[in-house]
């Protein structure tokens, strides 16, 4: 689950983009490297295979958006005019189109330092631009909902494992309890905000949405939250 509190002991530095579930791919790649592995093959290619594109007709909403529209108020209304004027900077977009996708290029760097660390080398055959450049081209009926996937081990299970419109697992359930949980702790250790030293955000709009996880457990609020507190351990790091 996402760290929900500062404590910036070593194990806990960490690079801003990191791995929600660290401590799970770290207990495999540990006894990967027991076993005497040095290169992992990775990505099963839904994301290459089955990407969409805004000029897609007809691109059907994921059933989180509406959370993350609240979300995205939500972490708006902690900036202030500095950290909005920031977030909405042209220069934070004007780098050229990858020949890679973006989500390959950010598993790679979530994976880089630890995978390093015990001398693993991530080897992505999906993340190949000519396989990303012929799922490009696949008709959008295979791509949207990745159908190209679910047809293929549908095939080859003889079921439906991932049918329309499941019930994924989230930590909607257990965050923000967890968050509410160890409000005193955030809240102790909020007396001083990194973020708001900067300029970035209100230290009181913070304290408001941590008494708003607190008393609504709130699944975007609690979202909002733990997304700030992880930037706020980074920005903790650097000062």
């Amino acid at each position: 689950m996402p760290a929900i509190d500062l404590d910036l002991d070593l194990k806990g530095r960490l690079p801003l983009n990191s791995e929600y579930y660290l401590e799970a791919f770290g207990s495999l790649w540990d006894r990967f490297r027991g076993d005497g592995c040095e290169i992992i093959w990775s990505g099963i290619g839904g994301d290459e295979l089955c990407a969409l594109f805004s000029s897609d007709e007809g691109e059907p909403r994921s059933p989180s958006s509406p959370h993350l529209d609240i979300a995205l108020g939500v972490a708006e209304d902690l900036l202030t005019k500095r950290g909005l004027d920031a977030a909405r900077s042209s220069f934070l977009f004007s780098a050229p189109l990858s020949a890679t996708l973006s989500t390959t290029l950010l598993a790679s760097r979530c994976h880089a330092r630890p995978l390093a660390t015990r001398g693993l080398w991530p080897v992505r055959p999906f993340g190949d631009p000519r396989l990303i450049n012929f799922g490009a081209k696949l008709p959008f009926a295979l791509r949207s909902g990745k159908e190209l996937l679910r047809s293929y081990l549908s095939e080859r299970l003889g079921s439906d494992v991932f049918p329309h419109g499941y019930a994924k697992e989230t930590f909607a359930l257990v965050l923000p309890k967890a968050s509410a949980a160890r409000a005193d702790i955030i809240s102790s250790q909020l007396a001083s905000c990194a973020l708001a030293d900067v300029g970035l955000v209100s230290q009181e709009a913070v304290m408001a949405l941590l008494n708003r996880v607190i008393t609504t457990h709130e699944c975007s609020a609690t979202s909002t939250l733990a997304r700030f507190l992880w930037a706020e351990r980074f920005v903790r790091q650097l000062c």
